[in-house]
């Protein structure tokens, strides 16, 4: 098997496993949170830093990479 199909599986490992471990965070956080105004706090705060890191982080890695593959 090469090198690269063995990295994307790894990759594709990597990347379901997140996606599951973040079902099961909404399953709990909805299971203890329920949906009242605690709730809508709590999700709100989690929102703001998320956005900042999607901005900056996420999307200045991708800007860095792309001209270089082109």
């Amino acid at each position: 098997m090469s090198q690269m199909l063995r990295s994307s599986g790894v990759i594709g490992l990597a990347t379901f496993t997140s996606r599951l471990l973040g079902l099961v965070r909404e399953q709990a956080y909805a299971h203890f949170m329920g949906d009242g105004p605690v709730a809508s706090a709590f999700k709100l705060a989690f929102q703001v830093p998320n956005l900042f890191r999607r901005l900056l982080g996420e999307g200045a890695l991708t800007a860095a990479f792309i001209p270089i593959f082109k």
